[in-house]
């Protein structure tokens, strides 16, 4: 009988033999080494730069909505300068050198990395760029970069900052605003999806690619912070428990697994409700935040035409049918503009007990 080992190599070398019919036809050029590797630089070059700015252009259309927000979420309330400080440790290795010269980090410092325009950081001035030498009195000789960023988002009444810009040395003092005080985050992932878990916001670069304009971003990022500030996790966090409650109450009554059911029932609870309350409620914060809303109710209609995958799995799978959805965003931009015109101020209407 023939050895194992033996049948195996004669049986690879009769599959070798038939598929070299197979082989490819062309001679087709081939890069060494040296320059595969200079691309590959290059290719990293461009996605941290992508990456970079849309991060940037979401923190642009986030903090003013966040301020917005800021009498709907007092148990959350939080403080912003409009500021975010970064060094040469902030990056991973694959990317550390292509972001010191990104952004001009010389050594191991702590650096200015954003500044909004219209929040106290730009307003008084400080550019990306600028070196942080001390904060609130104190060198940060020593401290890291999450250190700086701890005294910053804690300084709830007033930041001192000594920067050095160039050659020169300048000196800062900012007063920050309100805001409802969840992190506004971007996830790099191809689905148009968003997403609030209570403390946070997360928007996908999928969803960032979909929003042809910052008034369409600012409609998704106000209506996850909306789901923060109304307490929808929680909410339906408590209806799953109730929910998980009863799953094994029935199974140890009757021994039957329900597989989750009422779980998954609790889970649903309102669910539309609470999509359509973010709906109402991140409009108002998106039109506080000066944004246009009066196109609003049709970036929902092209997510559902272009996107109706997205509607149903990864932005919600729990939303209202599209015709319901754009009929109340259309009667929602009727009442916000009737507001306008009066004077009246734009918060949203609560139910009647």
């Amino acid at each position: 009988m023939m050895p194992e080992r033996l049948k195996h190599t004669l049986l690879a070398l009769i599959l070798l033999t038939l598929l070299g019919g197979c082989m490819p036809a062309l001679e087709v050029p081939q890069a060494d080494r040296a320059t595969i590797y200079e691309e590959a630089r290059r290719q990293r070059e461009l996605a941290f730069t992508i990456y970079i700015k849309r991060e940037e252009r979401l923190w642009n259309i986030a903090l003013p909505l966040l301020r917005s927000a800021g009498p709907f979420c007092p148990d959350h309330r939080g403080y912003s300068y409009g500021l975010v400080v970064h060094g040469a440790d902030s990056y991973g290795r694959d990317y550390r050198e292509i972001a010191m010269e990104y952004f001009g980090i010389h050594d191991d410092g702590i650096y200015v990395r954003y500044v909004h325009p219209d929040f106290p950081a730009g307003q008084m001035g400080l550019k990306r760029g600028d070196r942080i030498l001390s904060i609130n009195g104190v060198s940060t000789e020593g401290m890291t970069v999450k250190d700086v960023s701890t005294i910053i988002r804690n300084s709830s009444k007033r930041l001192s900052l000594t920067v050095r810009r160039d050659s020169s040395i300048e000196d800062f003092e900012l007063v920050p605003y309100t805001v409802c005080g969840y992190n506004v985050r971007l996830m790099v992932h191809d689905a148009v999806n968003a997403f609030a878990d209570g403390q946070n916001v997360t928007i996908t670069t999928g969803m960032m690619r979909f929003t042809e304009t910052d008034q369409e971003l600012a409609l998704v990022v106000g209506h996850e912070i909306a789901h923060n500030a109304l307490g929808h996790i929680a909410k339906t966090q408590g209806n799953i428990l109730v929910g998980t409650l009863f799953d094994i109450l029935v199974e140890s009554a009757t021994g039957v697994s329900t597989e989750g059911l009422f779980a998954r029932l609790g889970a649903q609870m309102f669910s539309q409700e609470f999509e359509a309350e973010a709906d109402y409620m991140g409009l108002y914060i998106v039109a506080r935040a000066g944004f246009d809303i009066k196109d609003a109710h049709y970036f929902w209609r092209r997510m559902a035409v272009e996107h109706p995958s997205s509607i149903k799995t990864n932005f919600s799978a729990t939303h209202p049918s599209t015709p319901q959805r754009f009929v109340a965003l259309e009667n929602t931009i009727k009442e916000i503009e009737e507001k306008k015109k009066m004077g009246l101020p734009l918060v949203p209407e609560r139910r009647k007990r």
